[in-house]
């Protein structure tokens, strides 16, 4: 496993989920970003019929994110 290695971690089919899930990440300091959020945006129907919008994270941080997200009461619901 590379240490640098970028996955995609989660695929969501509302953008506004994906901007809150990558904003505790952030704050919690794992770096990711998102990638189909324009198009999800301009062409709603693309979002949810093709790829959605996507959260990279380096595949180092996937077992950390995890407990993360599990605990992360802020995140109940999404």
């Amino acid at each position: 496993m590379t240490d640098n290695k970028i996955v995609v971690y989660k695929t969501f089919e509302n953008p506004m989920e994906a901007n809150i899930v990558k904003s505790r990440l952030l704050d919690a300091g794992f770096e990711c970003f998102l990638s189909g959020e324009n198009v999800a945006l301009v062409y709603p129907v693309f979002n949810t019929s093709i790829s959605g919008v996507q959260l990279h994270v380096f595949e180092k941080d996937v077992h950390a994110i995890d407990q993360f997200l599990t605990e992360d009461e802020a995140l109940e619901g999404l």
